[in-house]
């Protein structure tokens, strides 16, 4: 298949799914993965951490979600923001590691921006270096990107980076009666994270991943 093959040609990829067979390229196309995160994974809610994970004003987490870096974050408010992992100036990641504390603010490592935990501009040096420009009528002056939807469920993190889509309730219907389940069942009714997260990369795509668990 050609590069553009799928790409604003849904009937294409609606023929790779036949009654009884799949085309293969919706394993191993890497346009076709492309096109799931933009309108699957973007449109739909992902866990990207737990409460327990972010019990200090300034602790945060770090994941990559629809192919988009994110990290959420306690606030000095106790609420939980989940924002992009860019910096608004040049686009440079804010924090690299998977979790870790950032104190009262964020500040880049490439040009020193400084942000506050709910993602507002703090601080930037040499401002006077600015004058005479449109800096605070631009976007990088608004500070940090914002995901517009975030639900927390019984101390787990759900976000969904686009407003379409399903809400909370209608994507995750009776399942959420698992994860009542497990928290229920607990003797103080909520569940933390203890001891890290281990995390397992497969060399696969992630439909052939869930197949495998459905077998």
């Amino acid at each position: 298949m050609t590069a553009s093959q799928y790409r604003g040609n849904p009937d294409a990829v609606r023929a790779l799914v036949q009654p009884d067979r799949v085309h293969r390229d919706l394993y191993i196309s890497p346009e076709l993965f492309e096109l799931e995160q933009e309108h699957f994974f973007a449109n739909t809610w992902n866990y990207i951490g737990h409460d327990s994970q972010l019990r200090k004003p300034g602790d945060y987490l770090s994941a990559d979600i629809a192919g988009r870096p994110l990290m959420a974050v306690r606030h000095t408010d106790g609420s939980v923001r989940v924002m992009m992992n860019r910096c608004a100036h040049k686009g440079s990641r804010l924090v690299s590691a998977p979790c870790g504390n950032t104190g009262k603010f964020f500040r880049c490592p490439y040009h020193a921006w400084t942000f506050k935990t709910d993602g507002a501009l703090l601080a930037i040096p040499l401002q006077r270096g600015y004058e005479g420009t449109a800096l605070h009528e631009c976007e990088a002056a608004k500070g940090l990107t914002t995901v517009p939807n975030v639900k927390l469920y019984r101390g787990f993190i759900f976000v969904k980076l686009n407003d379409g889509g399903p809400d909370f309730e209608t994507f995750f219907g009776d399942s959420l009666s698992s994860i009542d389940n497990m928290a229920d069942r607990s003797p103080e009714g909520e569940l933390e994270i203890a001891g890290g997260c281990l995390r397992f990369m497969h060399d696969c795509n992630w439909k052939m991943f869930v197949e495998n668990l459905n077998d």
